[in-house]
């Protein structure tokens, strides 16, 4: 698989996982307000993915982040 490819998938699934997790920062929302906070900083952590390299990224630059490209979910 290419890395433009692979790079895709991640931005895929990192919108997936956003969407998912949209009820946590409504203001209905189940959660008290310090777990709506975590919810807010893991989200933020999300949507800074593609922050996190180069428009010229290549494969060294990715190599670390394949492994493990997503923020922790809050329990």
């Amino acid at each position: 698989m290419n890395y433009l490819a692979m790079w895709d998938e991640m931005i895929e699934k990192r919108n997936r996982l956003l969407s998912a997790s949209d009820w946590t920062q409504v203001p209905d929302s189940p959660l008290s307000d310090a777990k709506k906070a975590e919810w807010a900083t893991y989200r933020k952590a999300l949507r800074d993915i593609p922050q996190q390299f180069p428009e010229d990224f290549d494969k060294e630059t990715m190599s670390p982040f394949i492994s493990n490209p997503f923020p922790t979910k809050p329990e």
